[in-house]
């Protein structure tokens, strides 16, 4: 029997890891909190403290060498991580990667071992950039080696700043190195940077788009944290994650670190988002404007993927911005059925389209959801040019 072991089966990576690779696997095995909504009966959820090394020893032991892969979701902070934290929080996510290495060499050491590392442990290393204002964006020096294709995993990791919880993921990012080139396991890591999901629409890492989308939805006036709303982000749909995932699966490299991310065609600023969902929808985004950045925020990030696409050249990112707009207004409009035919149609939730949704979408959107124009935009910067 082929096992796969996803740890965070209720959040966002790991509920869309526990999707993807159902269908792969005899078994998916969710440790943690198990979601709301019914899966598979090829799904196993066991509420299993990861603190506890006793507790996550058996839950392995009782799979032996049948586990395959391990996906380690459970050590990322989930979201923008706060302005103030305290040191006590410093031990959680490595303590929980150590427990379930050790776990993994102990009974299944030829398994596949990927933690969901984040950018976030570079903290404000790209606060040194050599960065350029313009009217709706922070942009790197085009003369700057990371300016076309965003930054690679050469980035300094010393000599920054970063929120606690930054520090204890990276504590076990380099664990799990250590364990992949000490012990010869599996292990790759992949540190990613803001995530969503074109099937649903959680708060997402650094989750300004989803919760943008919320607020429009509901009238209430979105806040911008800072750097005046022209921090750039690329955002990655979790999916194209978890692929990237399956594919390091089949070809492991022991203690590879990988940067996972949309790239270039896939970074907006806030104000940029904030436009291109007008622009679709035909309504104003109400706004504030909160002038301090969260602790140790980057004006500007873009992800080189190139290492991994390299290693693994079948693999590409195949949402964008405007996908995962449709899927954010899709949930916060109603949590219910995607109408056959409309962006990225799929069973998010339950219940019918609550009357008015059409009215909230706006023509723009409709008319341009119809068109299929969607999938033009997934090879090339999505702008409302490009979409409508």
């Amino acid at each position: 029997m082929d096992i796969a072991v996803v740890t965070g089966p209720a959040g966002l990576v790991g509920g869309e890891a526990v999707r993807v690779l159902s269908p792969r696997f005899d078994l998916v095995v969710g440790l943690g909190s198990p979601p709301r909504r019914a899966t598979s009966a090829d799904v196993h959820y066991h509420p299993v403290d990861l603190r506890d090394p006793a507790a996550v020893d058996r839950a392995l032991r009782d799979y032996g060498t049948d586990v395959r892969l391990v996906v380690h979701t459970a050590a990322h902070p989930g979201s923008a991580l706060p302005a103030t934290d305290a040191p006590p929080s410093l031990d959680s996510a490595a303590l929980v990667t150590v427990n379930l290495l050790e776990a993994v060499r102990a009974h299944c050491p030829d398994a596949v071992f990927v933690l969901d590392s984040t950018v976030d442990v570079y903290g404000d290393a790209s606060a040194a950039l050599p960065l350029v204002e313009t009217t709706t964006r922070w942009e790197l020096d085009p003369a700057h080696p990371w300016h076309a294709h965003g930054v690679d995993e050469s980035i300094r990791l010393d000599r920054a700043d970063r929120a606690f919880p930054a520090v204890s993921v990276l504590a076990a990012d380099l664990a799990a190195q250590n364990h992949g080139r000490r012990y010869g396991l599996n292990v790759g890591v992949f540190r990613s940077g803001p995530v969503t999901s074109a099937r649903w629409a959680p708060p997402g890492r650094h989750g300004f788009l989803s919760d943008l989308v919320r607020d429009a939805v509901r009238g209430t006036p979105f806040t911008i944290r800072g750097h005046g709303g022209k921090q750039v982000r690329d955002v990655l749909d979790a999916a194209d994650l978890v692929e990237m995932f399956w594919h390091y699966c089949l070809a492991p490299r022991p203690g590879a670190v990988y940067h996972a991310g949309g790239g270039r065609a896939r970074g907006h600023s806030v104000l940029e988002v904030i436009g291109e969902y007008e622009h679709l929808t035909g309504r104003e985004v109400p706004f504030e404007y909160a002038p301090e950045a969260g602790y140790a925020d980057a004006r500007w990030w873009l992800t080189d993927t190139r290492r991994f696409r390299r290693d693994y050249p079948d693999w590409r990112p195949t949402r964008g911005l405007v996908d995962l707009l449709a899927a954010a207004h899709r949930y916060w409009s109603g949590f219910g059925r995607v109408r056959p035919g409309s962006v990225g149609s799929g069973p998010v939730g339950s219940g019918p389209v609550p009357p008015g949704a059409d009215d909230v979408l706006g023509p723009a959107a409709t008319g341009f959801a119809a068109t299929g124009l969607v999938a033009d935009c997934r090879e090339q910067p999505c702008t409302a040019e490009t979409a409508l």
